[in-house]
């Protein structure tokens, strides 16, 4: 709303004949016995009406200036108080963050912060925080809270996930690291995430990279000899950034891409939907981001050529090796594509693509050197093993439930 400008009443009762006026036009046929109110209405209202004044400055009246006076929400400011920081709230906790942050900043104390996540389920941390007797606790219902230490100014955030649980510590730097080393010595620290988005309006959530079904060199033959690590170091550490990835389903694609993620303790975006791919502000996020790895599995529409009507791999080529690359910025692809024949020829120029594995079916002999690495028998014999077919033996041998999960998360 503008602010406007009002010349100073001449005198009071001028005022009050104009708020009568105003009265008498809003009280209708309100009783005589309502007039107390009325006088008590005319009262606020007439001190309103003083809070709305405002003096014109006339440069060079040679007259002397009155403070000037703005309207604003009711609360009376003069020119003196005008320049003052005003500190705001969202919440009850927001009011006692502000609080303690500026008695810290008040004492000269110098301020450290740390954020941490961790492993741990909804009862895990709250039978855990139940053992913390130092702090005074402030739990909200909906899994956050806060511990304050009274004495140092110091407090710990937290915050419970479906799979784990972030914390937050600020204050004090001995603070800081007394329950870093605590919860390091208590949990298993996520070290990389991913972050799935979801919606074409950017809606996505940060999972935490589970640690288990972590792939072996028996699952990968054509390695041929190079063990997994060398050949994730080489890939992260070259300047080539794209890394094709083909098979059919079940040979361990995405396996092979989470042990990459988890060796090099790198965090990803992925996305299964092209409306997603669409917009340019994933890429722009991704360029601009902490996360370095981009994984587009099943990305067999994303890898056809231009020429067929691929309108997305103009993006990919852009940030793989064009105007708006980055160092150190990884795109990984996984297809059931046949033939890279299917697939835009500058994708893959020697350069841009680091390389190109063909996952494929495993034989008896390659299958029974896989089992016995995971510490399973083989019941039969096949022409051709796919690495889940391996696990499922594992799974049924050890009598243990299968869970079905998809990708990453």
């Amino acid at each position: 709303m503008r602010r406007r400008r009002f010349n100073v009443l001449k005198s009071r009762s001028v005022a009050s004949k104009r708020i009568d006026r105003w009265l008498d036009s809003i009280s209708g046929g309100l009783k005589s016995s309502r007039g107390k109110t009325l006088r008590k209405r005319k009262k606020d209202v007439i001190w309103a009406g003083q809070m709305a004044r405002v003096r014109l400055n006339r440069s060079g009246s040679g007259k002397s200036k009155r403070p000037q006076w703005w309207r604003n929400e009711g609360i009376q400011m003069n020119e003196e108080k005008a320049n003052d920081i005003f500190l705001g709230a969202n919440d009850i906790a927001d009011l006692f963050l502000a609080k303690l942050l500026q008695e810290r900043f008040e004492r000269g104390s110098e301020t450290f912060q740390n954020r941490l996540s961790m492993y741990a389920t909804k009862k895990e941390w709250m039978d855990y925080i139940n053992t913390i007797q130092d702090l005074r606790r402030f739990v909200f219902e909906n899994g956050n809270g806060y511990f304050f230490d009274d004495e140092t100014l110091s407090y710990l955030y937290f915050n419970i996930h479906s799979t784990h649980v972030s914390v937050e510590l600020v204050g004090d730097d001995e603070f800081v690291k007394h329950y870093e080393a605590q919860f390091e010595k208590d949990f298993e620290f996520v070290t990389n995430q991913i972050e799935w988005i979801y919606a074409a309006d950017g809606s996505s959530i940060e999972i935490p990279l589970r640690h288990d079904r972590m792939p072996v060199e028996e699952m990968y033959p054509f390695l041929e000899g190079q063990t997994l690590a060398e050949f994730y170091d080489n890939f992260m550490h070259s300047s080539a950034s794209i890394l094709l990835l083909i098979g059919p389903p079940g040979t361990g694609k995405t396996t092979f891409i989470r042990g990459l993620l988890q060796h090099s303790e790198a965090s990803a975006i992925v996305s299964y939907d092209s409306n997603v791919l669409e917009k340019d502000y994933v890429f722009a996020n991704f360029i601009e981001g902490e996360k370095n790895v981009l994984v587009l599995e099943d990305a067999d529409m994303f890898l056809k050529a231009r020429a067929e009507g691929n309108t997305m791999m103009h993006k990919f080529l852009n940030v793989g090796d064009g105007l708006v690359t980055t160092r150190n910025k990884k795109l990984i692809f996984s297809t059931n594509l046949p033939s890279i024949r299917d697939i835009d020829p500058a994708l893959i120029r020697p350069g841009r693509c680091y390389d190109i594995l063909h996952f494929e079916e495993l034989s008896q002999e390659q299958a029974e050197k896989l089992a016995t690495k995971v510490g399973t028998k083989l019941n039969r014999e096949r022409e051709s093993w796919s690495i889940a077919d391996v696990f499922f033996e594992q799974n049924t041998n050890t009598k243990k439930t299968i869970e079905r999960k998809m990708g990453f998360v």
